[in-house]
């Protein structure tokens, strides 16, 4: 933790990120930090600065937030440079568990890019009373929208690692000790932080992409609902939350659009049910900033393992296999009358270039994936291929790793609903260019927040209510009613099917089934390489504190029990 007294000095070196058009770099020479802050350019920098951080959080993969989790699980590690940079080690021990210790470094990053981001926020806090050019009202509103940050940064601490360190103060000279607060102050803090927050916001935005009363709400009442399953919560808490996301579900703000589908239509990032995006403009990006690399994961090289497909191509773009898809994420979808199967997963793949020495003419069926569900016949496999000699298909047992004994094809319908034709070819972990916004609340996830607070409050059937709202909008016309459920069938694991469903992909799963306390029974269940070594136990409640803060911290910094 010593090493946080370096981070206003990233701070003041780094503004060139931005959110959007909310700041342009520039390079101001001859002038202090102390004395360019205080002026209305300089603090709106710092602001920006502090929404720049939300992009840390996923600046690399999102090993936290999807890994070692039921409808997700690990796949290939990519090699970069011809090495794996220990990337299949860190991510086996993140999904499989049984080897995590207190060295993985994707946990010690994300520990780090957090407190990062908590005093890139704190100095933008500490710095608000000196700013000139700017009125109070003006002044509060960027402190409210820095405070909704700062709070979105300790839940991803507090739930992650349990106890952690409360700083709320710019650091400016050298700290060596930090003590460890309890998650229940912790969440204290948070509630009043956004409690706060919310006062002071707007309930429009300036720009899109800016805190709004709506993203503030929404937030708290994601805190509500996860602080009402602690030993600590009580059910007020799931009433609190309930009435929270209802407010926002009916403030007149926002609205589901016809179809699951266009909410992820490309170019269409803003629409009336994002409540708070982070953003990925291409303006913003520079050739330093890294973008979005939501549309590579979940996927795999087709230039690689397949023929007729030519590497550099933006028809499909690269994809990597790191995270991959559970055979029960398939499971979880009707396709008969669930468009949501169709608009997440891309299950046919076309030749973008002509292979003479294959037979292979550009545009032919290359890759077929049958539904899981079809009833795909053994007459239906010969007349696809009559109509498509190259094609070769992949039925629903064979999506599966092809490593470890698994005996899958290492293939599989890729996620697709984030798929950025617009972006530069992505040439690896380090090469991300994609500008889609990631989608940090939609409005469909209120209403599937809500219908998990009253089914803890013992009203299933308003929980029914909530989730046959988001259940219709995904229906393929005419199956509205098929698709719709009764109270009787609600119940937590319904709730998280659902939310499978409804938000593949949007770094959710992991604070899921922490939150709900299905982690360790739902990933032993579903997620094939966790089951196989079997060494999950409520020691992986929570991640291990980076032996580096405890080795710089002078006093006492205990470990999470059960890590070495």
């Amino acid at each position: 933790m010593k090493s946080l007294k370096y981070i206003l000095l990233f701070i003041i070196i780094s503004l060139n990120f931005s959110c959007e058009d909310f700041l342009v770099e520039d390079n101001k020479s001859n002038i202090t930090a102390e004395n360019y802050f205080s002026t209305s350019e300089g603090y709106q920098s710092l602001v920006n600065a502090s929404y720049a951080t939300l992009r840390n959080n996923f600046v690399d993969d999102p090993w936290l937030f999807c890994l070692g989790v039921d409808i997700y699980t690990r796949g290939k590690s990519v090699l970069i440079g011809g090495s794996y940079e220990n990337r299949d080690v860190f991510s086996s021990e993140l999904n499989e568990y049984g080897n995590l210790d207190a060295q993985n470094q994707y946990v010690s990053d994300f520990y780090y890019r957090c407190y990062q981001a908590i005093q890139t926020c704190n100095t933008a806090i500490s710095r608000a009373k000196n700013v000139n050019g700017l009125n109070e009202n003006k002044i509060k509103q960027l402190v409210a929208e820095v405070k909704f940050i700062r709070a979105y940064n300790y839940y991803l601490l507090v739930e992650q690692f349990g106890d952690v360190p409360l700083v709320k103060d710019e650091i400016n000279g050298a700290i060596t000790h930090f003590d460890r607060i309890p998650e229940e102050d912790i969440y204290k803090f948070i509630i009043s932080e956004l409690e706060e927050s919310e006062v002071d916001v707007l309930a429009t935005p300036e720009q899109f992409g800016k805190v709004t009363k709506g993203a503030v709400n929404s937030l708290l009442s994601l805190i509500y609902l996860t602080r009402g399953y602690k030993s600590y919560g009580s059910s007020s808490d799931f009433t609190m939350a309930a009435s929270l996301a209802d407010g926002v579900i009916n403030s007149g703000k926002y609205a589901l659009l016809n179809t699951f589908k266009e909410v992820f239509t490309p170019g269409n990032e803003k629409n009336n049910e994002i409540i708070f995006s982070i953003q990925y403009d291409a303006g913003s990006l520079g050739t330093s900033v890294r973008g979005n690399g939501q549309s590579v994961l979940f996927g795999w090289e087709l230039w690689l393992y397949e023929s007729g497909f030519d590497w550099l191509n933006t028809t499909y773009n690269n994809h990597e296999q790191q995270f991959m898809p559970t055979q029960f994420l398939y499971s979880l979808f009707d396709t008969s009358i669930d468009s949501r199967y169709d608009a997440t997963f891309k299950s046919e793949f076309y030749a973008t270039i002509n292979d003479a020495s294959k037979g292979i003419n550009k545009g032919d069926l290359i890759v077929y994936f049958p539904k899981w569900d079809e009833n795909f016949t053994a007459q239906d496999e010969i007349d696809l291929k009559a109509a498509n000699p190259n094609v070769n298909i992949y039925k629903y047992d064979t999506w599966k790793q092809d490593f470890n004994n698994i005996g899958g094809a290492g293939k599989w319908p890729m996620v697709w609903k984030f798929f950025d034709p617009n972006a530069d070819f992505h040439g690896n972990n380090n090469n991300r260019k994609g500008t889609r916004d990631i989608f940090m609340f939609r409005l469909s996830e209120l209403y599937l927040i809500a219908a998990e607070a009253y089914h803890m409050s013992d009203d299933d059937s308003k929980a029914a209510e909530r989730i046959n709202t988001v259940r219709r909008r995904a229906a393929i016309p005419g199956n509205q009613s098929a698709i719709e459920i009764t109270s009787a069938d609600v119940d937590l694991d319904f709730i998280l099917d659902e939310r499978a469903r409804e938000l593949t992909g949007e770094y959710k799963r992991w604070f899921d089934l922490k939150r709900t306390g299905k982690l360790i029974e739902r990933t032993l269940l579903h997620n094939n390489l966790a089951k196989m070594e079997d060494k999950m136990t409520t020691t992986h409640i929570l991640r291990p504190i980076p032996q580096s803060v405890i080795d710089h911290d002078s006093g006492e910094f205990p470990q999470n029990l059960g890590y070495k």
